[in-house]
């Protein structure tokens, strides 16, 4: 049972899809917390830092209530490009929220972010759903590897950041996960 699962911690790669040089997945975590925070973070240049692997510049563009515009590169290992782009995001809801592609060295990149409370009501299910493809013709495996190996990590992180785990030792154990270290002025 995936419910169960998550309450054990586990992040769930529920689906992944390689196209010729992209591809697509969905991840998704238990978090115990408020969806504000969770917000907060999911929309914060100083923790994308900490959780996206291989970010090396983040700069919000433009901010609105609920919009944001941001410009980030990424570089996630020696031997793949840096990527430079510009991406909107959206909140449609308390709940929802989309993300897309509106300039830079990728081909597409969109997704979503919904925040659903759990069957039990005891905590939000966080799922994170991606598509990217670069311009640049990009191995399958490649792809497949960054994408099963970095959004688990991520979200993991995330949810250590928002201190949302459900307990002191899950918080830890998310935090571990994080691909980058955590400022000073967020510990």
């Amino acid at each position: 049972d995936d419910l169960a699962r998550m309450k054990r911690g586990e992040v769930l790669l529920q689906t992944i899809h390689s196209e010729k040089s992209g591809g697509a997945a969905r991840v998704a975590a238990l978090f115990y917390g408020d969806t504000e925070e969770i917000w907060r973070i999911i929309g914060h240049c100083e923790y994308g830092f900490i959780y996206v692997h291989g970010l090396k510049y983040c700069e919000v563009l433009e901010t609105a209530e609920f919009y944001t515009k941001v410009r980030q590169k990424v570089r996630s290992s020696w031997y793949t490009p840096t990527m430079d782009f510009t991406y909107e995001a959206n909140r449609t809801s308390p709940n929802h929220g989309e993300f897309k592609l509106v300039g830079g060295d990728l081909k597409v990149m969109e997704g979503q972010w919904n925040l659903v409370p759990a069957p039990d009501r005891e905590g939000i299910i966080v799922v994170h759903e991606i598509r990217v493809r670069s311009w640049i013709p990009a191995p399958r495996w490649l792809v497949r590897r960054v994408l099963k190996g970095d959004l688990p990590d991520m979200l993991a992180c995330m949810r250590g950041l928002a201190e949302a785990s459900g307990d002191s030792e899950r918080i830890h154990e998310d935090l571990a996960r994080c691909p980058g270290d955590r400022p000073e002025s967020i510990k």
